[in-house]
């Protein structure tokens, strides 16, 4: 699963003093002074040819920003197809995007005001201007202000009309002005937003919207608190939910380095070079995604050429098959993406607290490291925290009282609350016995191997963890919050606050039913602070707060696998983005 706003943070960026390639920032109405712009490198390279890249999931939509289709599949797709301001290099490191942008300005402070330039040369693959229009659509759809007049939750709250994965950033902006026909945007921010730059990525053709929904002009929308769920913002928001579903070529254009040229179900997605593109072409004629679900499988893929390029979860079996095939160049990395079980709240036995403790405490992560993680990488240590990993500046491991397995103390705990141990050996209360499915996306060796862990783990506590693998697990069942136990991983962004829509109270992709006042408090107050060392501390605070709650149990940080043929030249690794995120930069010979 992929964070929205690009994921939970991995490494925060939060000066408020300059921006790659814009200015700094000063009291509002003062000179913004010059700062020196920060370029993507320059990697160069022969044009022409073809590369296949191993796909272990696969493409399900162009709007990538809905809760519905938040998936590193989609990303690794759309990474050379939607433009954006910012390109999040393989530092982590947010890049100005000069083919598309003259500069983003941080005209003031406070109130804060962002102003972004597009280049008139910037365009759709249909020739219509990348604009304001765009930019307007992103803000629109994502600030979660207008909400449905017919549908409320059970609490009587109104349904966001927008199935938004995330709001956060977009929420903090009062308004979205547009000038110089519509090439400069203005931002203005009703709070400070430290992780500006992590916004507006992966735009959307608003003019395509405005055809097929009839909308003249969706700046021309509004956007107040409580927006009314009728007439345009309907239609707005109907077409953003489900037009960009799946794939269609009228609607789905390319704004960047390539276009999906064919996808066939099952088999492969094609990018050809975009013809329209304004900056500097992708050196690759086409890059075509083949679908080699097994991770088992694609070294051979890699072995014969059926593929180029792969970036399977690595394991010992994985690294030898690997070693063994001559003229592959290949690089593990710890990154930006971290494993861990979610407990459904909205589950009877997991909304009882001591059940989600118990299993906290019967659960094995240092085996599962030791067995399943470290013959592949040997430094890989059990993980202590959901918002900063080991290889960031202040991570703290939270977790010490889970340090130790302890089936014992999970039945203690367990016992104390009123479940009783049954004739066969599983716990229960009130007639329901403490059996629990663990779901998780199929096929996958190593997260089977885990849930086989797991139940071996907690069966002497008296509970009953089941293995239930889906093939469609991310892409449906978690997305819709059918499951017990999910076990999955979150992939990172550079920013602290593309946490929010995780944990937060209604968030886009709290998917687990978390409602925890207090948590959405501290991410305001993270999202809203630029010092670095205090960000820090309230992040940790976040992290206690969920130990306390036990809402997930992070098991370890992901050994991120890379390989290719050494035909293949300018292959990157990036935590965030996947591998494909300079695929507009790799090379054949």
């Amino acid at each position: 699963m992929f964070a929205a706003g690009c994921g939970s943070s991995k490494k925060s960026d939060t000066s408020s003093t300059t921006v790659p390639g814009g200015t700094g920032t000063t009291a509002a109405g003062g000179t913004p002074t010059t700062a020196p712009q920060a370029k993507l490198a320059d990697l160069p390279g022969k044009t022409g040819g073809t590369v296949t890249y191993a796909a272990e999931q696969e493409f399900t939509a162009y709007n990538n920003a809905s809760s519905d289709n938040g998936l590193v599949a989609n990303t690794l797709v759309l990474n050379d197809v939607q433009p954006g301001p910012f390109v999040v290099d393989g530092k982590l490191s947010f890049v100005l995007n000069t083919d598309m942008m003259d500069s983003v300005t941080v005209k003031s402070e406070n109130p804060q005001v962002v102003e972004y330039k597009v280049k008139p040369t910037a365009v759709w693959e249909d020739g219509n201007p990348i604009d304001c229009d765009d930019f307007y659509l992103a803000w629109l759809s994502q600030n979660g202000v207008a909400v449905s007049d017919k549908d409320e939750d059970a609490d009587g709250k109104k349904d966001g009309l927008f199935k938004a994965a995330s709001t956060t950033g977009y929420d903090q902006i009062s308004k979205v002005e547009c000038a110089d026909s519509d090439h400069t945007i203005t931002t203005t921010y009703d709070s400070q937003f430290a992780d500006y730059k992590g916004l507006f990525g992966n735009l959307m053709p608003a003019h395509i919207l405005e055809s097929k929904t009839g909308v003249a002009d969706v700046t021309k929308v509004a956007a107040v608190k409580d927006t009314p769920g009728t007439g345009d913002i309907l239609k707005v928001a109907q077409f953003w939910n489900e037009g960009w579903n799946d794939f269609d070529a009228s609607v789905d254009l390319s704004g960047a380095w390539y276009r999906i040229s064919a996808f066939e179900k099952g088999v492969s997605l094609t990018l050809e070079r975009n013809p329209k593109y304004y900056g500097k072409p992708g050196y690759l004629d086409k890059i075509i995604y083949k679908q080699v679900p097994d991770a088992a499988q694609q070294p051979a893929a890699l072995g014969n050429g059926d593929v180029q390029v792969i970036s399977p979860q690595p394991n010992a079996d994985l690294l030898a098959s690997l070693a063994s095939i001559s003229g592959v160049k290949s690089q593990t990395n710890f990154g930006t993406t971290f494993e861990h079980i979610d407990f459904n709240f909205k589950n009877p036995i997991l909304a009882d607290k001591a059940v989600r403790t118990a299993i906290a405490q019967c659960v094995d992560r240092n085996e599962i490291v030791e067995k399943l993680i470290k013959p592949s990488a040997p430094n890989a240590e059990v993980l202590g925290n959901r918002i900063l990993l080991a290889n960031q500046a202040g991570y703290k491991d939270n977790g010490g009282a889970f340090a130790k397995a302890d089936p014992e103390k999970a039945k203690a705990t367990l016992t104390a609350a009123g479940w009783t141990l049954g004739g066969d050996g599983i716990m229960t209360k009130g007639g329901q016995r403490l059996s629990l499915k663990v779901g998780r996306r199929d096929p996958n060796p190593r997260r089977q191997q885990q849930a086989e862990l797991f139940a071996a783990q907690c069966k002497p506590a008296g509970i009953e963890l089941v293995d239930a693998p889906n093939p469609d697990f991310n892409s449906k069942l978690l997305p819709a919050g059918q499951y017990d136990i999910a076990l999955f991983a979150w992939q990172g962004t550079p920013t602290l606050s593309s946490n929010t829509s995780i944990y937060d109270v209604g968030g886009g992709q709290n998917y687990q039913g978390l409602n925890d006042a207090a948590l959405t408090d501290m991410f305001k107050q993270l999202n809203t602070t630029f010092d670095d060392t205090k960000r820090v501390d309230i992040a940790n605070q976040i992290d206690k707060e969920l130990w306390d709650q036990m809402a997930t149990l992070p098991l370890f940080q992901f050994p991120d696998l890379i390989a290719f043929k050494d035909s293949v030249s300018n292959v990157v690794y990036n935590g965030a983005l996947g591998v494909t995120w300079n695929a507009f930069q790799w090379s054949v010979a």
